[in-house]
């Protein structure tokens, strides 16, 4: 965790050193903080019903037309639950994952909104797709049922491999909104792996993200 806070730090002031020496808005840099919905398939459990936090840094660069690249650093927290609310009459389990996750994106945007008194024109909405790097830093397991467990974090893969969709919208020149779907493209557990493997289905994680930017 002290190497993630040292990370996102250099990236937030490398981001305001940006935003501020390119006024002309050929860059752009802005804080994210969020929220998650993510599951596991695989795992016995169905739905999106595990919750976690999501906060990090997004700098962008103006390229052609409509178009931007966009690279984030980001704190996510994934995972599954058995269920949203807990039963506990149920056998209840949940899992958090942490990563540190680096999503590389092109955005097209479209609605163009004029600056007034002297502000920059800007786009109100945009679509973007990419791919997102993670590096797993910890798990933690609530859990009634003994292969969840035993499974995390040792047999947990170390790093993902994502693609990315999503759609932003711009309450105003600095306030986007953003809703996303990430799908891990491989398998985060895989018993293909281990031998003797301590379950038989393999897991795929895939989670939605409800972001928040201020873009500086």
């Amino acid at each position: 965790m002290k190497g993630f806070i040292q990370v996102l730090t250099t990236c937030c002031l490398f981001c305001i050193f940006t935003s501020s020496a390119y006024s002309q808005q050929r860059f752009r840099a802005g804080v994210i903080l969020g929220v998650t919905a993510s599951q596991i398939d695989g795992d016995n459990s169905a739905g999106y019903n595990k919750l976690g936090l999501q906060t990090g840094l997004r700098a962008v660069a103006r390229l052609k037309g409509r178009t931007e690249a966009s690279i984030e650093f980001l704190f996510t927290q994934r995972g599954s639950q058995s269920e949203l609310i807990k039963d506990e009459f149920s056998n209840f389990f949940s899992l958090t994952t942490n990563y540190l996750e680096v999503p590389v994106q092109w955005h097209f945007k479209d609605w163009l909104i004029e600056g007034e008194e002297g502000e920059p024109d800007y786009y109100k909405v945009s679509f973007n797709g990419g791919f997102s790097y993670g590096r797993l830093l910890g798990t933690k397991v609530n859990d009634d049922l003994s292969a969840i467990r035993v499974i995390a974090p040792d047999y947990l893969k170390k790093n993902d491999f994502s693609f990315v969709l999503g759609a932003n919208f711009f309450a105003t020149r600095h306030l986007c909104l953003t809703l996303r779907y990430v799908r891990s493209i491989g398998y985060m557990y895989d018993p293909r792996d281990w031998n003797p493997a301590p379950a038989k289905s393999a897991w795929n994680s895939h989670c939605l993200y409800f972001q928040t930017a201020w873009m500086f």
